[in-house]
């Protein structure tokens, strides 16, 4: 299996998936649509793909966070009081995933790929800053933010970049980057987990996470200027395609 692994097709497929994965991220927060499909494309098991892609994706958080702070910087006060209820869902859903069978996960993952892909159409509005008693319902929501994102993954920073803008009252730009550094710290704590499970393929995650270095820094740059409603229906449509492909396999 190592050989199939690492041929040059396979490693040209898991860096694409990787740049697109990570621009993708930071358009609409489904990375994971297109990097655990090619990790299942190529071979790898569900569970020991999704907990390679979960190791890949601190390479789209070094690529991201540092590419989008223009965005994130004024807002750090924010972030000191939200990567705690993040981390510790995070921690929550990285257990949960070692604790579910193979073959349950295959038919979850699907669903939820499905739920993410439709979650990005639904109304984001930005309005005034809320107040700080409402830090609380936002902390919250990402708390299960943060075990989606470490069970799973695909879909979390769509969930936390709605709430982010309906609760913070900011710009999808501003949201974006703010679920970059939360996301990127619920991750941290399931890539120490993964670890040490004996199932992270590392010889894929090798060209995986260089492609989501890539999308990484690009990412934030084609948030600033690119057409959103246009990236979010090709995105969405994308991994609804997968979904079914997924469910009828």
């Amino acid at each position: 299996m190592a050989n199939n692994l690492l041929s040059l097709a396979n490693i040209l497929i898991l860096v694409v998936a990787g740049v697109a994965a990570g621009i993708s991220g930071a358009v609409s927060g489904l990375a994971s649509i297109f990097s655990f499909p090619a990790l299942i494309f190529i071979g790898v098991p569900p569970i020991a793909a999704n907990m390679t892609n979960s190791v890949s994706l601190t390479a789209l958080s070094l690529g991201s966070i540092p590419a989008s702070y223009p965005e994130w910087k004024a807002h750090r006060d924010v972030l000191k009081r939200l990567w705690f209820p993040v981390l510790a869902g995070g921690v929550v859903g990285a257990v949960a995933l070692l604790l579910t069978p193979g073959a349950s996960f295959s038919k979850i993952a699907a669903v939820l790929i499905m739920f993410a892909s439709v979650m990005i159409f639904i109304p984001k509005k930005t309005g005034e800053t809320s107040k700080p008693k409402r830090f609380w319902l936002l902390g919250l929501i990402l708390f299960a933010v943060g075990i989606y994102c470490g069970y799973f993954g695909a879909g979390a920073g769509s969930i936390s970049m709605a709430a982010s803008m309906f609760i913070l009252g900011v710009d999808l730009k501003v949201a974006s980057s703010i679920k970059n550094v939360l996301l990127g710290i619920a991750n941290t704590m399931g890539v120490l987990i993964f670890a040490f499970s004996g199932q992270v393929q590392w010889l894929t995650a090798i060209p995986l996470a260089a492609g989501f270095y890539i999308g990484g820094r690009i990412g934030p740059v084609i948030v600033r200027h690119a057409n959103q409603n246009v990236l979010r229906w090709f995105v969405s449509l994308f991994g609804i395609c997968v979904a079914v492909a997924m469910l009828l396999r």
